[in-house]
């Protein structure tokens, strides 16, 4: 009697275990049709070609244009201005007279002339007003007096600026300092003058570097036949650090970098393939492979950061 009833139970849970594990046929073709789908999956990226060309290493920084030669014109002994007619902004030429000056014992012996000529005649050497020349040709920048006034010795009566050539003095970050030389290419744009472009080279180093902006100063000769330059303007400096003429090159967003080195992913037959490369120069949107590259590889560079090595692509485009 005992048996029955054991065989009786069993049974049942026998037939629910069986059921359990049974599936409906139109789920098993679903998943069946997932997984093909999954192994089918491709990534889709963009594609470029890695090719030979060259390539500049460039840093940027700002400089202002000061000028090469100025001078404060003043005269050597108090007196009075006779004669005194520019203005700031007229130009002058090297031994113009920019101004007349009379001392006062000119002043004097020209009062006493009126009454005793005579005297005069023996003394006219001391009677001539004393004339102030531009020691070099350029504009006048600052006047200080005007025709009548009285100045004393040394005191400044107009300022002069050379302006046929500047000097263009630029900060450069210290990190920098290895890379640059006497000599060195510069490229300089002006923001304010956009017409205006100009080549140059470097002329001379600062020896001393500031210490708060850890810059320091170099500088270039600039020639400014239309006088379109100004003192004071800002520059914009290009300096050509490396360059290379024949090099394998790719775009920047070609490359990722790992903790110790970098590499790409290659296009192989519809597989993307990671490639160790070793960078070299490096410009805005350009690298240059020194190993690991040969020109005319198929390089991914878009959809490269969601890859793993031997994922299937397909190129969009």
């Amino acid at each position: 009697m005992k048996i029955r009833v054991i065989l009786f139970i069993a049974a049942p849970m026998l037939f629910l275990s069986c059921k359990g594990k049974s599936q409906n046929p139109g789920e098993i073709g679903a998943r069946v049709h997932a997984k093909e789908q999954a192994s089918e999956f491709k990534v889709p990226v963009q594609v470029t070609t890695a090719r030979r060309g060259a390539i500049q290493e460039k840093i940027t920084i700002y400089g202002k244009l000061a000028p090469k030669q100025e001078t404060l014109l003043s005269s050597q002994f108090p007196g009075r201005i006779l004669d005194l007619s520019l203005s700031e902004g007229d130009r002058v030429a090297k031994g113009q007279v920019v101004a007349v000056i009379q001392s006062p014992k000119a002043e004097a012996l020209q009062m006493a002339a009126s009454n005793n000529p005579a005297q005069t005649q023996t003394r006219v050497e001391e009677l001539l007003p004393i004339s102030i020349r531009a020691p070099f040709s350029g504009i006048v920048t600052n006047k200080f007096h005007f025709s009548g006034d009285v100045v004393a010795a040394s005191e400044p009566i107009l300022k002069i600026q050379q302006d046929a050539v500047f000097y263009l003095w630029g900060q450069l970050p210290a990190v920098y300092l290895p890379d640059i030389r006497i000599g060195q290419k510069l490229n300089i744009a002006f923001p304010d003058l956009p017409q205006v472009f100009v080549h140059g080279k470097i002329d001379a180093i600062n020896s001393t570097v500031d210490r708060k902006t850890q810059t320091v100063q170099i500088r270039t000769l600039l020639l400014n036949p239309k006088h379109l330059l100004k003192s004071g303007l800002f520059a914009k400096i290009e300096i050509i650090l490396k360059s290379l003429e024949q090099a394998t090159l790719v775009p920047r967003n070609a490359v990722l970098s790992g903790e110790a080195a970098s590499f790409v992913f290659l296009k192989q037959k519809g597989i993307a393939r990671l490639q160790p490369v070793r960078i070299g120069l490096k410009s805005n949107n350009m690298f240059a492979v020194q190993s690991g590259l040969t020109p005319g590889d198929s390089v991914i560079v878009l959809g490269n950061y969601e890859l793993k090595d031997g994922m299937a692509v397909e190129v969009m485009h």
